[in-house]
């Protein structure tokens, strides 16, 4: 479904990709895992079109709505969570279903800067769910979040993209492991697919991550 092949991005003189190439299979959800500051958002921004390889080739179907939990969240300060919500075609009803299946109903009037960072982070999460789509972007979905509330977006997303295509990238080992089927780890400058494993693979997030570890 998307494909990249032979993909070279370079910022100014450093050279983010060479030849960088992989695929995502349809109807599950893929995650890049490594350290930050490696080129992980860049290849979900090329995926997603924001950017464009000097060389190389991007297949992904142009008929495919696509929905997005950038690293920022993105949110209009001078809108209301709810408007938030309406502003990408969201219609009242659904924007306050998934406002409450984010905890955040009873802040559908408050202003972005009214809530606090974790309370921003479910509201963009909340926005890309109630959009829908048939791919996925996430950038460090859980970024912000505490144990207790990343426990519950994590059951939440996992309800909500089932069966979905999704392409997340992570430097954490947790969200890798409770949210994907499929983990790439990458590393190295240019960025390097380092292994390719199933989430089966691991029996616990601490496995994946001592993995990580030895392989980065």
């Amino acid at each position: 479904m998307l494909d990249f092949e032979n993909v070279c991005f370079s910022y100014d003189k450093k050279t983010v990709l060479e030849n960088f190439t992989f695929s995502i299979e349809e109807g599950k959800t893929t995650a890049i895992l490594g350290p930050s500051g490696f080129g992980k958002t860049t290849v979900l921004e090329l995926a997603a079109r924001f950017l464009k390889p000097q060389s190389g080739k991007i297949s992904l179907p142009c008929s495919k709505k696509a929905s997005f939990v950038f690293q920022e969240d993105r949110l209009l300060p001078w809108a209301t969570a709810i408007e938030n919500m309406m502003a990408v075609n969201i219609k009242k009803d659904a924007a306050m279903e998934y406002l409450e299946k984010v905890g955040l109903a009873a802040d559908a009037e408050k202003y972005p800067d009214e809530l606090s960072g974790g309370m921003q982070r479910r509201l963009a999460i909340a926005r890309s769910l109630a959009f829908g789509g048939e791919i996925f972007f996430l950038d460090e979905p859980l970024r912000g979040l505490d144990i207790k509330t990343s426990a519950e977006i994590i059951e939440l997303i996992r309800t909500e993209l089932s069966g979905k295509t999704v392409l997340m990238v992570t430097h954490s080992p947790a969200e890798a492991f409770f949210l994907s089927d499929r983990i790439i780890v990458a590393g190295k400058n240019p960025l390097e697919i380092l292994a390719d494993r199933k989430k089966s693979d691991f029996s616990c997030e601490a496995e994946l991550s001592d993995f990580l570890k030895k392989i980065i």
